[in-house]
């Protein structure tokens, strides 16, 4: 389990809706009518014809807008991703605190971010991986193992401001407006979970992805979904503005920093 299909895993969300998000608004799509602007058109309501006159590229733009006003949600998944299958289930706060964990070939890990500070909490064969692959002989593996057991490591400040850091802790930077210009097009009407849902696709390559919009109140993300591609994958959104309390993990069940060094 590298980092790379770690930050893949996190990054699945951001992926689709920044290919789905388009920069004109006035592109034309399959949809009917071009509509007025996103943001100066009313919300979803109970209608046989939700978002009508909109095209599928304002509709993205909306769901994109209505995300980043979250105060919290949660996200649950899986991927493909170097030949792994990867699973993932979390809960995120807009003041940049989450939770969640995450499987990968076999291994298990639980993470927290919270007050600035990123931590991780790996099962012994998670912390075997990641021995493994920072090139570590078998006893400095052994010996981490040993340390890390039933406790969590604190990401060193300097490190958690890098790539490791986990991309889906933060609301406005997952859903950050991409300035590509991407093609959708609005499929048939669908629900998710019982809810009714309106289909958008986009083209990226070899990629073809699916967001599924609410139609009725916020045009929330409901799903999105990857096919195609080296990293396919489907991803479900819940639990909009639901509370979400994150914790640091008591003092005496954190690593040490000092005891890995050398």
């Amino acid at each position: 389990m590298n980092n790379r299909t770690l930050l893949a895993t996190a990054a699945l969300c951001a992926t689709a809706v920044m290919t789905l998000t388009a920069c004109g608004g006035d592109k034309k799509d399959d949809s009917k009518g071009a509509g007025n602007s996103a943001t100066a058109s009313p919300s979803p309501t109970k209608s046989a014809k939700p978002f009508e006159g909109l095209t599928a590229a304002q509709i993205s733009e909306k769901a994109r807008v209505a995300m980043t006003e979250l105060k919290s949600f949660k996200g649950k998944g899986n991927m493909r991703s170097d030949g792994e299958q990867v699973t993932f289930d979390f809960a995120v706060a807009k003041k940049g605190s989450c939770q969640g964990t995450f499987t990968s070939g076999g291994a298990s890990a639980g993470f927290r971010e919270v007050g600035g500070a990123t931590y991780m909490k790996g099962d012994e064969k998670f912390w075997q991986q990641m021995g493994s692959e920072d090139g570590s002989s078998s006893e400095d593996t052994k010996a981490l193992v040993e340390l890390l057991k039933g406790r969590w490591f604190k990401v060193p400040a300097e490190q958690a401001k890098e790539d490791d850091k986990f991309p889906f802790c933060d609301i406005d930077g997952m859903f950050e407006k991409d300035e590509k210009d991407s093609r959708l097009t609005r499929g048939a009407d669908t629900e998710v979970n019982g809810k009714p849902a309106v289909t958008l696709t986009g083209k990226d390559g070899a990629e073809t992805m699916t967001l599924l919009v609410s139609a009725e109140g916020e045009p929330y993300a409901l799903r999105m979904t990857v096919e195609g591609g080296k990293e396919p994958g489907s991803f479900d959104f819940s639990a909009f503005n639901e509370p979400v309390t994150v914790t640091p993990p008591a003092a005496d069940e954190i690593v040490d920093l000092e005891k890995l060094k050398g």
